[in-house]
């Protein structure tokens, strides 16, 4: 009998084809350009996902459309439907990912610079091989940077203004999982061609530099960010000239008269029936396209205001709501259908959703997310309050015969072999759960799960991370926290990070007792 083929779950990420739990099921991550896709697009989208798929996609914090639950069986046949509307597969794990980057200033009134054209350029780099090297780009207009490159991306280009001339200041470094790092300030005010240069520079500095699957946080932790700032500066001024991959949704003229419509789309999903009425307001009322944001909610460019109560009434009738009120969108993972989830980020969410209209809360700058495992694709360490999918590891020294095999699957090396046992660093380990995953003998066993609780967790100017201050909690001690929380955001009306910077982070955990352990 002839032996079924292998499959390279490793290749199949690399080239967009992400394992999910479900036996044969993969999730099918799809390349933007300039983060937009087209109303035709959007359709073709809609009809995959009945065809091959569950009937939705998800809105991701990457501004990338994701296909969940298409059998391995179907991948060639989506890759065809989406060639027919010229769309391709983004990547996954080292290499370089889909440029992420917010409106330029034809369409948002706050922009600086024109990030789309700076992005176009850069998106050439896209099918640029980094040798073993996760690169993520991102390019802000203005310094509220929506993209949140300062923590997202390992080059963060930010758009700024410096006696007269505008230019993009330049942040390396950025990262979430499971050794967070927000980006180092590396230049300042560059042109787009000195960008285009800084990151030829970085390419070149990674490829002769970098060790195994090092990112440019690794790089300035080991090296040191003078020496990673001085090699990245290397001949700007002689610029650098890349042909513009030209994104249709680019506008041409300035729009700063329309609204940028919000759609709420809890956990980033959104159905087959919901795309499709979103395809036809972005054509009826916009510019044909819908926009990708990290919070994982459609946005629509160029509304006119007087046209907001029909499209509120035809958005209404698909079920979906013009996010107007409330707090702003909540966001998540995967989650549960993920290989290395360890909790369920979209069932709190939705509870919390429910409270949060109990409470009658309408504050737009409240932020809250969750992530099924420290890896943190819901972006949970960047929210007034963020939740994080978390176990314990505990080895059973019985069973431990020091094959090692956990020690290159622990990304914080706080796994050792001692006397031909493991011995788990408790100050290093971040509870990701892997060594539990990878150990064939049952030597490596979970103590404990739940989720992890982080606040105070803000983007923009002044980004920082949040703080943990409760650990292993039930989905319902979870949901405890985040009700008392948004009972005093509600009454101080401020953001936890404000109120943390006045009481301290102790008194703000008394502040939430009885709720926390």
């Amino acid at each position: 009998m002839a032996q079924k083929p292998q499959i390279n779950v490793g290749e199949l990420r690399r080239s967009g084809v992400v394992k999910l739990k479900e036996k044969d099921m993969y999730s099918i991550w799809v390349k933007t350009a300039c983060c937009n896709l087209n109303s035709k697009q959007l359709r073709k989208l809609a009809d995959i996902t009945e065809k091959y798929a569950r009937g939705y996609l998800l809105f991701t914090t990457r501004q990338i459309p994701i296909i969940p639950f298409t059998n391995l069986k179907d991948v060639e046949g989506v890759k065809e439907e989406l060639n027919e509307v010229y769309l391709e597969l983004d990547r996954c794990g080292p290499t370089v990912r889909n440029i992420n980057v917010c409106y330029d200033d034809k369409i948002c009134p706050e922009a600086v610079t024109n990030s789309i054209s700076l992005a176009e350029k850069l998106d050439n780099l896209f099918r640029v091989p980094s040798a073993n090297h996760k690169v993520k780009i991102g390019v802000a207009g203005c310094q509220k940077d929506c993209v949140i490159s300062r923590v997202l991306s390992d080059i963060g280009f930010i758009g700024g203004e410096s006696n007269g001339r505008k230019g993009y200041d330049v942040y390396v470094g950025g990262r979430l999982g499971l050794n967070p790092f927000v980006g180092v300030k590396m230049a300042e005010c560059l042109s787009e061609e000195e960008c285009v240069r800084f990151v030829q520079n970085y390419f070149d500095f990674i490829k002769n530099e970098g060790k195994g699957e090092e990112r440019g946080a690794d790089l300035i932790d080991r090296l040191g960010a003078k020496r990673v700032k001085r090699e990245l500066n290397k001949n700007l001024p002689e610029g650098s000239v890349l042909k513009p991959i030209e994104c249709e949704t680019r506008l041409k003229e300035k729009e700063t008269d329309k609204m940028i419509l919000r759609i709420r789309a809890i956990c980033g999903e959104v159905t087959s029936k919901q795309l499709r009425r979103i395809a036809d307001i972005a054509e009826r009322y916009g510019k044909g396209f819908v926009h990708f944001v990290v919070r994982g909610s459609p946005e629509i460019p160029g509304i006119d205001e007087r046209h907001l109560e029909n499209i509120r009434k035809e958005l209404q009738e698909a079920g979906m709501p013009i996010l107007d009120r409330g707090i702003d969108n909540l966001q998540s993972c995967f989650g549960n259908y993920c290989t290395e989830n360890n909790v369920d980020p979209q069932s709190l969410l939705r509870r919390i959703e429910k409270k949060i209209e109990e409470l009658d809360l309408n504050n737009l700058n409240i932020r809250i997310s969750a992530a099924g495992c420290p890896n943190s694709c819901g972006i949970a360490q960047l929210n007034d309050i963020g939740f994080m999918g978390i176990i314990e590891p505990e080895v059973d020294i019985a069973n431990c015969n020091g094959c090692e095999l956990c020690l290159p699957v622990c990304k914080r090396k706080a796994i050792e072999i001692k006397d031909g046992v493991a011995i788990i660093d408790k100050e290093k380990c971040k509870y990701c759960g892997q060594c539990i995953v990878v150990c064939p003998f049952d030597a490596i066993v979970e103590k404990r799960r739940g989720f992890a609780v982080l606040v105070g967790g803000r983007e923009g100017e002044d980004t920082r991370l949040g703080e943990v201050i409760a650990e292993f909690l039930s989905e319902d001690e979870a949901l405890q926290i985040a009700e008392q929380c948004l009972i005093i955001l509600k009454e101080k009306k401020v953001n936890v990070a404000t109120i943390i910077d006045e009481v301290g982070i102790e008194k703000f955990k008394q502040m939430l007792v009885p709720s926390t352990k």
